[in-house]
């Protein structure tokens, strides 16, 4: 832009100029990429429990697992944009994967409690899923997405074995926001987001989760 300029711009004067024709600097948003029969899924979830109540809801138990980065590369892509383009699906990028340098942990809630956040090595497959499942998951309604681990044979055939202990509420694909664990997942990633790249950090991340999941614990059931 100087090269075709008489004068040279300074940073700040490009930064004022387009602010003021109403370009504002903003991050990229995280968020599942929605195709239109991902759109016509939820909605027909949505209009399908408009009307229950809280007490229907408190019924429900949440499931739900996920990996959190502990080596963090400053992923966050800055656009310039007007206030009315927020949210358009151009300004949106989809969540980062783990990999390496990452843990995953399993938890799940209901209204009435938290349950154990438990750690899982790897990746999450329908075994260890059963397991967890077996373990961890009381007689209830409850409520899953269509992970291979979660649709897999043997998790669907345990839950078929014992239909008259449990109510599967099944969720639109791509849609974790449906479920109440990604406030938790998302409370969680700030309070322990941080660079780091020795093994000491797994430790301190742990500490920080088990801090964080306590706290959630004792909240009050108004939250």
């Amino acid at each position: 832009m100087n090269q075709q300029c008489t004068r040279k711009l300074s940073r700040t004067t490009v930064q004022r100029t387009l602010l003021r024709i109403g370009l504002r600097s903003r991050r990229l948003i995280s968020a599942p990429m929605l195709t239109s029969v991902h759109r016509k899924k939820r909605h027909a979830f949505a209009l399908q429990h408009t009307h229950w109540t809280l007490e229907q809801w408190e019924k429900f138990a949440f499931p739900d697992e996920s990996r959190f980065l502990l080596h963090r590369i400053d992923g966050r892509w800055h656009i310039r944009q007007k206030t009315s383009e927020n949210k358009l699906p151009e300004t949106i990028v989809g969540p980062q994967q783990g990999g390496r340098g990452s843990v995953m942990v399993w938890c799940m809630f209901s209204w009435h409690a938290l349950g154990p956040l438990i750690p899982v090595e790897g990746t999450l497959n329908s075994c260890d899923c059963l397991s967890i499942v077996v373990d961890h998951v009381h007689d209830g309604v409850f409520q899953q997405d269509n992970a291979t681990c979660h649709v897999s044979k043997i998790v669907r055939a345990w839950f078929e074995e014992h239909d008259e202990k449990f109510q599967i509420l099944p969720r639109p694909p791509n849609s974790p926001d449906l479920n109440p664990c990604e406030n938790l997942w998302e409370h969680l990633d700030r309070q322990t987001e941080r660079p780091s790249t020795s093994e000491s950090s797994r430790v301190m991340w742990c500490s920080a989760v088990l801090m964080v999941t306590d706290t959630c614990r004792h909240l009050p059931s108004t939250h």
